[in-house]
């Protein structure tokens, strides 16, 4: 038996085993909750060193899963369609293992990195190459890490054709490379990513606590009266001065009588009686 074979199980292993396993109960609690974040790109994606573990484990499964048929069997061997269905197969079901999160409810995982190491694998670097590149660049334009799950799919055809390359395995590549996005689509949730939270920087932090108002020294402080000392005479405030009187309007020359016309004649009789007088009129006047 070759060491090929007694390697095929590592790759099984590293292909199957979830990315929720290796992660911690934090990251498990943030992928159980999956929310839209605008304006990180890949620089959270990048700074997990959760990702770059599924980067290895995706190229490394892959290709010790594709080595041993590749070099035991021909491809004008009848057997070499069956061995080639047999490793499509061990790749999906890794990738479904690691996008496929049964959880309450179900969540759907995007593992990125892990697909990338896959697809470096089976498409090769010059047509996988520039898928990845093409459709990561497309998609941090967008805004949306999600869309690469579309974006890289369609590139990977694309370049196949181009560069004279397309096969079945490139096909299937494509495939799954846009499972998360219809595993996503199908259960009607969010893709969850693996990122790395910002914390607050120590020093950002110390200027903002320099930038607070200083408290006062006497706040806080207890204050306790001493009965053997006579307390401080306190000086009384000043009285305020009197107001000042009103000047006297003085009026100059000896008073004058008004004439005649100028004055105005005053009605002995109110004009309310005047009126009651006219409606009723006493019978003995």
């Amino acid at each position: 038996m070759n060491l090929e074979y007694l390697l095929l199980p590592i790759g099984i292993v590293l292909l199957a085993v979830p990315t929720t396993v290796i992660c911690g109960s934090r990251m498990r609690e943030r992928l159980g909750q999956p929310a839209r974040r605008r304006g990180e790109g890949l620089v959270s994606l990048v700074r997990s060193w959760i990702n770059w573990i599924d980067l290895v484990r995706g190229a490394a499964g892959a290709w010790l899963v594709q080595k041993p048929f590749q070099d035991s069997v021909s491809s004008q061997d009848e057997l070499a369609m069956t061995f080639l269905a047999v490793q499509l197969a061990l790749v999906f079901l890794g990738v479904l293992a690691q996008t496929l999160w049964v959880h309450r409810p179900v969540r759907v995982i995007g593992p990125v990195f892990f697909l990338t190491g896959i697809t470096l694998v089976l498409s090769g670097p010059l047509t996988g190459g520039f898928a990845l590149v093409t459709g990561f660049s497309c998609a941090l334009m967008i805004g949306r890490v999600s869309a690469v799950f579309t974006l890289v799919p369609v590139a990977l055809l694309g370049f196949g054709y181009l560069f004279d390359e397309l096969s079945a395995v490139d096909a299937f590549n494509a495939a799954v490379f846009a499972l998360p996005a219809f595993l996503a689509f199908t259960f009607g949730t969010r893709i969850s990513f693996v990122r790395h939270t910002a914390r607050p920087r120590v020093r950002h932090a110390r200027e903002v606590q320099l930038r607070q108002p200083e408290v006062a020294r006497d706040v806080g402080t207890v204050i306790r009266p001493d009965f053997a000392h006579p307390p401080i005479p306190v000086p009384a405030p000043a009285a305020a001065p009197p107001p000042s009187p009103a000047p006297a309007r003085r009026i100059a020359g000896d008073p004058v009588q008004l004439p005649d016309f100028l004055r105005i004649a005053e009605d002995p009789e109110p004009a309310r009686r005047r009126v009651r007088n006219r409606l009723f009129p006493r019978r003995g006047g």
